[in-house]
């Protein structure tokens, strides 16, 4: 009878397995038949100051980014199935075997496989992307010597991040038989305000130069601002951003005390001051309405309903495996891998429609306390500047787009 319910709980994986890629195959020609045909008036192209070219250019975008999307949707599916549903498993443990990487311990020495492989894997679109799509359309900046040294940078300190996590967690997994998904919530909490929190001085540096804003007006202006909604801030700064995009954007960052507001100098470059201010009040009005800790408390309850979820279907699914117990924590780690981005794909609509939300509160807040007039312009230069589509699918949107239409926001910016 437990053999039974094995069968019929990896019966029930593949086949949400097909469900996931049917939906997200099927949501991506949708929106690619909808760009193809939507059609914008005269009236919004005015509204947004664009013309027919340019409509044609991000229509064209668009479409170029959903096609990647869609081989790299087939590129994640075919992995899945190889690794669980065929003997991928066990080609990756002989492969470890081959390559003599018991230093490491047996179990992270398939993980450290795995994720080599997958980011070999994963470098042929990531390439396509920088260097075909957003060449093509004028947005990338950075050199093949650069996109190197990006990748094996993050190849390093990816490593060394999969190595502390995996040690952690194969030492709950084996000391904690039945506890160990709980304390594990606990250690990805502790890991994700670690990360928030050094990101900024330790990692983000190493990609990326930053020096403090020396425009004197524009600073006594951004002091002036922070200070009149009692934000506080550490220093402003100034990203290069432009040595790898031309995309322009600003965040501020920082979970305790003081923040750190950081300007992409891409973003300096194309905004006016009041634009400039506008902006960093919808930022601010991000923190004001308390949308960061929001969104760290609805993480926590979903990481831990998912993982209890995990432990228990796991315990169906991992009976009839023909696998060693002592290689059971690389096993379980590669299928939180790959399984947790396919069942998140679910959960998308819910936290997209929380994102746009959160983006309207943003930009009430910013128009209490700036010019709706100027965060509307800023809004219409980005978009242009972006080349973000001007119309997308309903249906695409709704699961999706992690802000509202441009012509949604200026509709409520202007009540």
């Amino acid at each position: 009878m437990i053999y039974q319910i094995a069968a019929f709980a990896w019966l029930v994986f593949g086949i949400l397995l097909t469900i996931f890629t049917i939906c997200k195959l099927s949501l991506d020609f949708h929106q690619l038949n909808y760009i193809k045909e939507a059609s914008v008036s005269d009236q919004e192209m005015d509204e947004l100051g664009v013309d027919q070219n340019f409509i044609n250019r991000s229509n064209s975008y668009g479409i170029h980014k959903l096609y990647l999307s869609m081989v790299s949707t087939f590129v994640t599916i075919m992995i899945v199935y190889f690794v669980f549903l065929s003997n991928g498993f066990g080609m990756l443990n002989s492969l470890t075997d081959n390559i003599s990487l018991d230093i490491f311990g047996k179990n992270l020495s398939i993980v450290f496989v795995f994720f080599l492989l997958l980011s070999i894997i994963n470098i042929p679109t990531s390439y396509i992307k920088t260097f075909y799509i957003e060449e093509k359309f004028g947005f990338n900046k950075m050199s093949k010597v650069l996109f190197l040294r990006d990748l094996i940078t993050n190849l390093v300190l990816s490593l060394i991040i999969v190595a502390i996590t995996f040690k952690l967690f194969e030492t709950l997994f084996i000391n904690y038989s039945d506890l160990w998904w709980f304390y594990l919530w606990i250690l990805l909490i502790f890991i994700n305000i670690l990360s928030a929190y050094i990101y900024p001085s330790l990692i983000a540096p190493i990609f990326n130069k930053f020096k403090k804003l020396d425009d004197s007006v524009l600073n006594s202006s951004v002091l002036a601002l922070t200070e009149k909604l009692s934000f506080p801030i550490e220093d402003l700064y100034v990203m290069d951003g432009s040595k790898r995009s031309s995309h322009s954007n600003a965040y501020f960052s920082g979970l305790f005390g003081k923040k750190r507001i950081v300007f992409f100098d891409t973003l300096l470059n194309i905004l006016t001051l009041n634009e400039i201010k506008s902006v960093l009040a919808h930022e601010i009005g991000h923190y004001k309405e308390k949308h960061i800790l929001k969104s760290m408390v609805l993480f926590g309850i979903i990481s831990l309903l998912f993982l209890y979820t995990f432990f228990i279907i796991l315990n169906f699914l991992i009976i009839d495996i023909n696998i060693p117990i002592d290689l059971a924590p690389s096993f379980v780690a590669i299928l939180f891998v790959l399984v947790s981005p396919l069942l998140s794909f679910f959960l998308m609509p819910f936290l997209s429609a929380l994102s746009r939300r959160n983006e309207f509160e943003a930009d009430d807040y910013a128009k209490t306390h700036t010019e709706s007039k100027d965060l509307i312009s800023s809004l219409v230069k980005l978009s242009k500047g972006n080349l973000s589509l001007v119309k997308s699918s309903p249906i695409y949107a709704y699961f999706y787009s992690s802000h509202p239409s441009v012509f949604d926001r200026i509709k409520n910016l202007k009540k």
